[in-house]
């Protein structure tokens, strides 16, 4: 009788093979015209993600399930940063940012338990930077269908009701990551983070700004109001002290960037 060994994939082979695969997808994203071919577009990217977890080697410390949702996160934001950006130099960034950001996110798997303690942490905040990229594209592409009335019989609200609820998961879900607990605070944080979010799209949607812009104010105050609420969901809270100087160099620059580099129109 026969035996068949399973296929066991090194990480940085998976990694490469992605990046690979990668430039292929990147280059059907101008090819698609319909949003059918979006949908499958996205299906077998995923299928094909899936297709290395089953084969490359994960530790019982690291999540397969938690990697595979960002980079599925991150897939939808980019998909919507390349649908509706019209300038190529943002194009191209984007489609690098996809590229080899779910490259990275393979690269840094361990091929072993003996190097785990020098990969866990750096691939969970590489798997946090993808998810906050995946839901800035989400709330650009909120801001875009608004703005281009691409569903005329929905109203804006709903869409901005949806990409609250997006943000206030991935809040809560960043929160548990970094080790919060699931209790009565947590989840007063979450609905807090809907109704902050709801009102944030709102107001910057009444702003004349672009679409890209919108969602990088978004993404900007969604992070830092995220990074306090991890802070006061620890037991020693939020020490002000050490975080007064980051919360001002980021005040600074996020008005030089409403000043210096954003175009109002």
């Amino acid at each position: 009788m026969l035996n068949f060994k399973p296929i066991s994939f090194h990480p940085k082979l998976a990694a490469v093979l992605d990046l690979f695969i990668n430039l292929i997808m990147l280059g059907w994203v101008k090819q698609l015209n319909a949003w059918w071919m979006v949908g499958m577009w996205l299906i077998i990217r995923t299928l094909v993600w899936l297709a290395f977890m089953l084969v490359v080697y994960y530790p019982k410390e690291m999540s397969r399930l938690k990697h595979l949702l960002s980079l599925v996160v991150m897939t939808i934001g980019s998909m919507a940063f390349l649908l509706f950006i019209e300038w190529n130099f943002a194009w191209y960034l984007f489609g690098a940012f996809f590229s080899f950001f779910s490259f990275f996110s393979f690269w840094l798997l361990p091929s072993s338990n003996v190097s785990l303690s020098v990969f866990l942490k750096p691939h969970l905040r590489w798997r946090f930077v993808m998810s906050i990229i995946g839901l800035a594209g989400i709330f650009e592409g909120a801001q875009a269908i608004v703005s281009f009335q691409i569903v005329p019989g929905v109203s804006a609200m709903v869409w901005f009701v949806i990409t609250a609820i997006c943000a206030a998961l991935f809040a809560g879900w960043w929160w548990l990551e970094y080790g919060a607990s699931v209790n009565k605070r947590f989840w007063v944080w979450v609905g807090l983070w809907f109704v902050l979010m709801l009102e944030l799209l709102w107001v910057v949607n009444l702003l004349p700004l672009g679409y890209l812009i919108s969602s990088l104010i978004l993404i900007w105050c969604w992070y830092m109001a995220w990074l306090m609420a991890r802070f006061n969901l620890t037991p020693e809270g939020i020490v002000w002290k050490k975080q007064i100087w980051f919360l001002g160099i980021n005040t600074v620059l996020f008005i030089s960037f409403l000043i210096f580099v954003v175009r109002w129109k």
